[in-house]
């Protein structure tokens, strides 16, 4: 899916580590924990999934979008309704689709997100999607869990995924 306009970036600092936030005035391309990822690789995944693009660090086409990251994590929860742009595979982005239908506070399983898409045998498949979302916090893989409530895993590292629950009111804390 190839991008006509330039893509913007900025750093956004969380409570939880640095965010790199990429996108447009009209839609988030990527916002990434930089905990592990760093700018470069963060930066040649937009390169990847959308084409040559022309890449400008410049945070003022991102400033809806940083102003519901911070309201996030000034606690206003439920305000992450962002569009986005996604790049992946059919199955990813049926995945990320209804886990931005999961509401802060709640969670689901990676077998209830399977089932929910008619395959309730790929409950792997979906965790390995949920590694793969380029725009944590806007697509909210940290509220999928394992089965019985264990938290499974998290690209961006357990510890962060253990604060954003809590920060939502799942966990407590």
């Amino acid at each position: 899916m190839p991008v006509v306009e330039p893509i913007s970036y900025t750093l956004v600092q969380s409570p939880w580590g640095a965010l790199l936030l990429a996108g447009s005035e009209k839609a988030i391309y990527c916002c990434r924990f930089l905990g592990t990822n760093e700018v470069g690789a963060s930066l040649a995944y937009l390169q990847q999934h959308y084409g040559p693009v022309q890449l400008k660090e410049d945070a003022r086409p991102l400033t809806a979008a940083i102003c519901a990251l911070e309201g996030y994590f000034a606690g206003e929860v439920g305000g992450l309704r962002h569009p986005v742009q996604l790049g992946g595979t059919p199955f990813q982005l049926k995945v990320w689709a209804i886990l931005r239908e999961i509401p802060p506070g709640q969670v689901a399983t990676y077998g209830e997100v399977a089932a929910r898409l008619g395959r309730p045998r790929s409950a792997r498949a979906v965790g390995q999607a949920c590694g793969s979302n380029p725009v944590a916090l806007f697509v909210p893989c940290h509220r999928v869990v394992a089965s019985g409530g264990k938290l499974g895993g998290f690209s961006c590292g357990i510890q962060v995924k253990v604060a954003l629950l809590r920060h939502e009111g799942w966990l407590a804390g």
